[in-house]
């Protein structure tokens, strides 16, 4: 048994696994929310898996750290990844990687001081996986401007982070993401993505020219796996035994942008004309390393487990209506589809005119 621990709003990509790739692990998963904490406290003994509590408040932080250190304490044969109170989120990973000088880019929170990085910049959510929320910004003011904007569409300053961007970018102007997985002590290949853009999200299109033009590479990179020293050096470094590591090579030295604790399984096309080859070579290629990784992970004891999870502490993982409006809300911000981007656009319209007109 495999308990994986997951807040509500963000459980898909693990049911889109499950629902997909994974069916024949589903009798072998269990899903806990979060917001469900009073089902640990009587179960069957199983592996945890820790994920997504990048997206949960410092107060139920402190409370799934609690949990993980009860597992730890009350059953140490128990396989355990990613323990809340030992894990680096981006914040202080990017600082952590940034003084080791893996990374040549140094990140502050809104609320620093942004006088000694080096433009151009951009903002980001320091927690969230929402990408750049503004373009790159070359000067001090533009950066003010957008911080007074983002305020104004509800974001934190404190959620905020200041980065000095990189240029990731190869010789002929294309943009390079690699990925690497890891599942206890096993790293794996996850994507090589390519995109004209600076910040590359999505994954390959049928369409995409750039990926099939570079088959031979995206071949390469998931057989060989030609970064996996690098990459449990970095993993070890943020203590997560589960996660993806989203990084690029700048003028030959791998920098890392961010890993995420609760990474996307995205289903795959039903009509095999949208499935392009590079996207099913990369799927093949680690799912054939990910099952194996889950065999070794998965628990069969039959201890039954007791753990202590208070009133407090079901309380404190509860969310007023207010924050999930408004993280609703900020989430649909950046979507692409195209209602989201009218959205977005008025959005901002209406911020930018309240700026001018309140904030003079």
């Amino acid at each position: 048994m495999i308990y994986f621990l997951v807040t509500r709003r963000n459980r898909h990509p693990i049911q889109n696994f499950l629902r997909s790739r994974g069916t024949h692990f589903a009798d072998r998963f269990t899903i806990i929310h979060y917001e469900n904490l009073e089902r640990l406290r009587s179960l069957k003994a199983g592996s945890f898996i820790f994920s997504d509590f990048d997206l949960l408040n410092p107060r139920q932080r402190e409370v799934i750290t609690r949990i993980f250190a009860q597992l730890k304490s009350q059953y140490p044969n128990l396989k355990l990844f990613n323990d809340p109170g030992k894990v680096l989120l981006r914040y202080d990973l990017l600082k952590r990687m940034y003084a080791l000088g893996v990374n040549k880019f140094d990140v502050v929170h809104a609320t620093e001081s942004f006088d000694h990085l080096k433009f151009p910049l951009f903002i980001r959510e320091a927690d969230r996986h929402t990408g750049a929320l503004t373009p790159l910004l070359y000067e001090a003011k533009e950066v003010k401007y957008h911080l007074r904007l983002l305020r104004a569409l509800g974001y934190v300053p404190y959620d905020l982070l200041i980065v000095e961007f990189v240029d990731a970018s190869a010789g002929d102007g294309v943009f390079i993401k690699m990925s690497g997985f890891v599942l206890g002590e096993k790293i794996m290949p996850r994507y090589l993505n390519y995109s004209p853009g600076w910040m590359v999200k999505s994954t390959v299109r049928p369409e995409d020219a750039l990926m099939q033009q570079r088959q031979a590479d995206v071949e390469e990179y998931m057989r060989t796996n030609p970064h996996k020293e690098w990459l449990q050096k970095v993993f070890n470094e943020a203590n997560i035994t589960y996660g993806r590591s989203d990084y690029a090579l700048v003028n030959g030295e791998l920098q890392l942008w961010e890993i995420n604790l609760n990474p996307s399984f995205v289903r795959p096309p039903r009509n095999r004309k949208n499935d392009p080859s590079p996207q099913r070579l990369m799927r093949d290629e680690f799912y054939k390393q990910f099952f194996v990784a889950l065999e070794e992970t998965d628990y069969s004891g039959d201890e039954h487990l007791e753990l202590t999870i208070t009133a407090a502490d079901l309380a404190a993982m509860r969310t007023s209506l207010w924050y999930r409006i408004s993280m609703g809300f900020r989430t649909r911000l950046v979507k692409k589809k195209p209602h989201y981007i009218l959205m977005r656009k008025i959005s901002y319209a209406v911020a930018s005119m309240w700026i001018r007109i309140f904030k003079g």
